[in-house]
């Protein structure tokens, strides 16, 4: 990277798109939790829905009341 002069942005963006890169891999599944943990549809303005819930979130810090992040929608493994 260094050789190349590249920063993570570049090299992100130089892979990202390769649809056997691990990179898009991972992202694609990343995308697929965080819609799944806020209850959000592919089709909702993702926007839209982010800012609706970053102001209720700043509203309820602003009441002294806890803000706790969403649960992991994946099965936990059960360790004997």
């Amino acid at each position: 990277m260094e050789k190349k002069q590249w920063g993570i942005t570049k090299l992100y963006n130089a892979y990202f798109h390769e649809p056997a890169s691990q990179l898009a891999k991972l992202h694609s599944k990343l995308d697929s939790l965080v819609l799944q943990l806020y209850g959000f549809q592919p089709t909702d303005d993702i926007l839209a829905q982010l800012l609706a819930l970053n102001q209720e979130l700043a509203a309820k810090e602003q009441r002294g009341e806890p803000v706790i992040g969403p649960w992991d929608p994946t099965p936990s493994q059960a360790t004997d």
